[in-house]
């Protein structure tokens, strides 16, 4: 109350919500912290990150986008969550080619390989789901949940005798 246009105060506020898991409250100080000193840009990030949680994507994709612009590192964390807040706006081919920037130097991660082929299997492109789960299976044979995914994409596709098999398999694999 004492300083108004410090925004360190309205950032502390915003940040004592947020780690309360008070979004929604947390959102008119970080929005006043950012009005006050706009060159945190980590400010605007974590503004991102707030919506993302609360499921308002459009607002989240927006703040993402305007900290990339203004020089935040585009590290992986930083193109996971701008690669799933493409996916979570209905951006599908956007979401993935982001999402695989990462693949590109981990081609291994297993959590952006489900991702992308779960966003594939949803849009009806089971192929293209098909083959991302396949490359799961190539880092982890054992991945019965990969398994049956690729078993319910091939039913989806038509070959509902093919998927049957492989879903049949991938329950004796891990009965849960």
């Amino acid at each position: 109350k004492e300083d108004q246009l410090n925004g360190e105060a309205a950032y502390m506020i915003a940040r004592s919500y947020a780690d309360m898991q008070n979004y929604k409250q947390s959102i008119p100080f970080f929005q006043k912290a950012i009005t006050l000193d706009p060159a945190k840009i980590y400010w605007i990030y974590e503004l991102a990150l707030i919506y993302y949680a609360i499921h308002e994507d459009k607002n989240a994709l927006k703040l993402m986008l305007e900290a990339g612009e203004k020089g935040f590192k585009r590290d992986n964390e930083y193109l996971e969550n701008l690669g799933v807040a493409y996916l979570n706006v209905g951006d599908l081919d956007k979401g993935v080619e982001i999402l695989g920037e990462i693949l590109k130097k981990k081609p291994s991660d297993l959590n952006i390989l489900n991702m992308i082929a779960e966003a594939y299997y949803y849009k009806g492109r089971f192929q293209q789901a098909i083959d991302y789960w396949d490359q799961i299976l190539v880092y982890d044979k054992a991945n019965a949940s990969a398994l049956y995914m690729i078993g319910m994409s091939y039913q989806k596709k038509g070959e509902k005798g093919k998927g049957e098999l492989l879903c049949d398999k991938a329950i004796q694999m891990d009965p849960s």
